[in-house]
């Protein structure tokens, strides 16, 4: 590709921890051990990723994609869980010189941390799945006292975001399942106005009592098709072969659209970032097609570690990619 690219994004799943216990999520494992946690071995891999994606002689990753500069998006698990370690990582990778950006259910994301903290970010991803009570403690979206994101949170939020900073963009995402296909949100991401609401179909991991068929999933991206300039779809075919990922221990690896599971590199911090890479084989056609409606972007997407052990699907996590 001889065009240039504005910004290149790496999706760094910092955790696989979170409030909620989303049935399509592959978070259902014990607690990894994530980098985060190991000293400071998390800001000397974002030390390792600038000093390799900033480099503008050493880098195969630019030559591929002339990028112009770099954003981390922090996904999780739920990023925001872990507070003050959190708030330490995002000034560290804004002292490197990265944008950043955030996938998140929402849930702390109150008033005190858009204060101090978002004006950091140049966009916020908030997945919410259903309008309905009833949908989001089937789904699993609330935590063990019973509370949940609703509309009128999310709605709250964002209005609180774009105040504290004007220039942010604002994302939604939605995983389209069994319980929530009949809804409509065309007068709420009508009322929001995101830059983007990124829709995708669920995708076997535990069980399949939330699979959608092809012809559900469609009738769904139909009733919405209002909102075609807002609505970004991904289908389970646009989600295999095609993302380049890293868990919190700090290892890119590759999934594919066999059921063999995935191939792993070696960890960052024991090894070059090239050689690092070397274990991924990413589908670049698919890989820009996502990014359609974002021409000037493209992604690195780095996952979490019980991504692992998810041996019924060979797709990248749902609902937490920038």
């Amino acid at each position: 590709m001889s065009n240039a690219f504005d910004e290149l994004v790496i999706n760094y799943h910092i955790t696989e921890v979170c409030n909620y216990s989303c049935q399509f999520c592959y978070a259902k494992w014990d607690r990894p051990n994530e980098i985060h946690a190991q000293g400071k071995d998390a800001e000397l891999m974002l030390e390792k990723l600038a000093s390799y994606f900033f480099d503008e002689t050493d880098n195969k990753v630019k030559v591929v994609f002339p990028y112009k500069s770099v954003r981390i998006n922090f996904a999780g698990g739920e990023p925001l869980i872990l507070k003050k370690r959190f708030s330490q990582l995002i000034i560290k990778a804004k002292e490197l010189g990265f944008n950043l950006s955030l996938i998140t259910n929402g849930h702390y994301l109150n008033n005190t941390f858009i204060d101090n903290h978002g004006a950091l970010f140049s966009m916020i991803g908030i997945s919410f799945d259903s309008q309905l009570v009833d949908g989001r403690k089937n789904i699993g979206r609330i935590d063990r006292k019973g509370n949940s994101f609703d509309e009128i949170d999310l709605i709250n939020t964002v209005n609180r975001l774009r105040k504290v900073n004007p220039s942010i963009s604002v994302k939604v995402n939605t995983v389209v399942n069994s319980l929530n296909f009949q809804e409509s949100f065309v007068e709420l991401i009508t009322q929001l106005q995101p830059e983007k609401w990124k829709v995708f179909q669920v995708l076997p991991v535990l069980n399949n009592h939330l699979l959608v068929t092809d012809d559900q999933f469609t009738e769904f991206t139909n009733r919405h098709k209002q909102l075609d300039d807002l609505m970004v779809v991904e289908d389970n075919d646009a989600m295999t072969n095609s993302y380049l990922m890293i868990n919190p221990q700090g290892r890119f690896y590759q999934n594919s659209t066999t059921q063999s599971g995935y191939q792993y590199g070696e960890l960052i911090l024991d090894t070059t970032v090239e050689q690092a890479l070397s274990v991924c084989n990413i589908n670049w056609e698919t890989f820009s097609s996502r990014y359609k409606k974002e021409p000037s972007s493209i992604a690195i997407n780095l996952i979490s570690d019980t991504e692992y052990q998810a041996k019924h699907s060979t797709s990248a996590k749902q609902g937490v990619m920038a």
